[in-house]
């Protein structure tokens, strides 16, 4: 098992916050304590120290509380570990206890979500310097989404469990979407002209990236629960989302579900789950069109991401180009992990196996393949590394270990735990050739260790290309040809040595020789 909770249970902390008229949680007359999550930790000679407490910002935050109960409660469903299940449970407390409740009928603030908890407890809505909104629970944001998001997933898990906990979380799962529906479903049907084009105005806080988060809550949550008023949301949502998939296999963004509704031009590493949300919409709504969004970033974005550098913090180009500028290239956890569970949502909703190849691939940025050539995960401890910068173009391992890497580097190991195929790819993930030209990108990863050999090629010809790769040793390769929608042209084994294999247009072939 890859999946080592070591870390994050020692980035836990449990709390006993007051009790207040706007601001409470699940029997805290009766169970007093909560828990929470430090955002950051450092690295030190005696190992990590858990930071925060500014009171300009604070020790503990919604995003990272809602996404370490995710971690749980998927650990709770994948092995029956019971601790696990306790976790997720007192973490859900502690995230709701941040939801505002409202003052009466017509409380703006009702359903919405407070940021920052200092270290005793108390609340800090408005940090320093200020965040929008401001103060933090006034509007739609980031932490809305994703409280909706651990809210779906924690109903799901603990309904026919302990009804009655899985009854408040329903009630404060409809308590944001009534702050969805008030703030953002407003705007369903607006469009706003955005570098010329025509873009959806309802998503949360203009966020692709944002709304996604939600949608996978709310798919949760719809497909256990059968709330109607809850479907009509995630319809009007996926809507919205579906609407930023732009461009085609051959030019910018190939295909890409694009992160922020106010820009046609940019993508980066936080855009990841949006697609894998989408393949759940399809599969709880039947939404085709949700369905070829997923797969036109899966099998035509994803793999020119992957042959390009990974999934780098920013971007750019205008539509129709044939390449984009890296404007930064900081790379996270986050990043990597939304296209490893991207992919397979989509494989699953899809019946697309040659993605379960390429989320090993994306997976394989935990394990060395990414600008540093270094692991950001590591097995022993379960400390996935805050990220990789690149002063001069070199890529630098950030050594800190705080909770968003951590929750999400456990995400990725939780599904790669699932899935023994992609799971043994990702440990291929030794950079070797990596060749970019105008129709044609190669990448070429090892396993030393093993001797396992995997070649990604991405075309971005207009016709069907034929292209010689070298298979070293003497064990044989399976090769996988794909279209730009990820259905398998073909599909064989062929022996060691220089072998021809096609490329279709717009589309991408992986040849895998597994290790002895």
């Amino acid at each position: 098992m890859l999946t080592n909770l070591a870390h994050l249970d020692a980035l836990r902390v449990r709390i006993a916050p007051p009790a207040t008229a706007r601001h409470t949680t699940y029997r805290l007359a009766d169970e007093s304590a909560v828990e929470v999550v430090w955002t950051y930790a450092e690295a030190g000679p005696g190992g990590y120290r858990p930071t925060g407490g500014d009171p300009g910002q604070g020790a503990f935050n919604a995003d990272d509380i809602a996404r370490a109960a995710i971690v749980y409660l998927r650990h709770w469903r994948a092995t029956g570990d019971t601790t696990s299940r306790t976790a997720a449970r007192q973490l859900l407390r502690g995230l709701c206890y941040l939801q505002t409740a409202p003052a009466d009928d017509t409380d703006p603030r009702a359903g919405n979500v407070v940021l920052w908890q200092q270290a005793d407890g108390r609340l800090n809505p408005s940090a320093d310097p200020a965040e929008q909104p401001d103060p933090s629970d006034g509007g739609e944001s980031a932490w809305l989404a994703r409280t909706i998001w651990a809210l779906g997933e924690g109903f799901a898990a603990f309904d026919g469990d302990e009804p009655g906990f899985a009854g408040f979380l329903r009630a404060r799962l409809r308590l944001a979407l009534g702050a969805v529906r008030r703030q953002v479903l407003q705007r369903y049907g607006q469009w706003r002209l955005v570098d010329d084009t025509a873009t959806p105005a309802w998503l949360i806080a203009d966020g692709a990236d944002l709304t996604g988060e939600a949608l996978l809550g709310l798919c949760a949550y719809t497909a256990r629960s059968g709330d109607e008023d809850a479907r009509k949301v995630l319809e009007q949502l996926g809507e919205a989302v579906t609407a930023m998939r732009t461009g085609t296999p051959w030019t910018w963004p190939f295909g890409a579900v694009l992160p922020y509704g106010l820009s046609r031009t940019e993508w980066h590493g936080w855009a990841g789950l949006a697609p894998g949300a989408l393949a759940r919409v399809y599969e709880v709504c039947g939404d085709l069109g949700a369905r070829d969004a997923a797969l036109a970033d899966a099998a035509s974005f994803t793999p020119h991401l992957l042959v390009g550098g990974g999934p780098d913090n920013l971007r750019v180009a205008l539509p129709g180009a044939r390449e984009a500028l890296t404007l930064d290239g900081v790379q996270l956890a986050y990043g990597a992990h939304s296209r490893v569970e991207s992919l397979l949502a989509t494989a699953r909703a899809t019946g697309r196996p040659a993605l379960r190849t390429l989320a090993g691939i994306a997976a394989s940025w935990f394990f060395g393949n990414n600008p540093a050539g270094a692991p950001m995960y590591d097995p022993a401890t379960g400390v996935t590394y805050d990220g990789i910068d690149r002063p001069d173009g070199l890529g630098v391992v950030h050594r800190d270990a705080g909770a968003e890497s951590t929750i999400h580097g456990l995400l990725a190991m939780l599904a790669l735990d699932a899935d023994p195929h992609t799971a043994a790819v990702a440990r291929i993930a030794e950079p070797g050739l990596r060749i970019e030209g105008t129709e044609m990108h190669t990448m070429a990863l090892a396993d030393p260790v093993t001797g396992a050999h995997l070649t990604l090629l991405r075309s971005l010809a207009t016709s069907i290309r034929a292209v010689d790769v070298v298979v070293p040793g003497e064990s044989p390769a399976t090769v996988s040809v794909n279209d730009p929608a990820a259905e398998e042209i073909e599909h064989y084994t062929t022996t060691a040595g220089r072998i021809r294999v096609l490329v279709p247009a717009g589309g991408f072939t992986t040849v895998v020789q597994p290790g002895g």
